[in-house]
């Protein structure tokens, strides 16, 4: 989306201020052939109650761009627990849900510090 908006993902939570502590984690993706936008937000929203239950998760946010690439944001309170992140998601059944419907050699994964 052109606008930058945000596509049917509940927030999950108010506006933070952002500190220096603050990591943000870009992964980026592209969907297999045939997957529908809703099912992708579907899957992302199913994500989101597992996420919430990681230390130092405080938001996230979906964003599809203008090539159809899939952008989700991640905010952690530090970069080890956005790292430890993804052990801990591994064996969620939400987890694998999502996977199965993005091409996994699409998939980038960069942290955003504030200066």
């Amino acid at each position: 989306m052109a606008d930058g908006t945000v596509l049917g993902v509940t927030p999950t939570s108010k506006d933070i201020e952002m500190t220096q502590k603050h990591v943000v984690e870009l992964v980026k993706w592209t969907a297999l052939g045939g997957v529908a936008d809703a099912k992708m937000i579907d899957a992302v929203n199913r994500l989101l109650p597992d996420l919430k239950t990681l230390p130092g998760f405080v938001k996230q946010d979906l964003y599809k761009d203008d090539d159809g690439q899939w952008v989700d944001l991640y905010i952690w309170d530090n970069r080890e627990d956005a790292l430890a992140s993804n052990d801990l998601m591994a064996p969620k059944p939400s987890f694998a849900g999502l996977m199965s419907l993005i091409d996994p050699a699409s998939i980038t994964i960069e942290f955003l510090n504030l200066p």
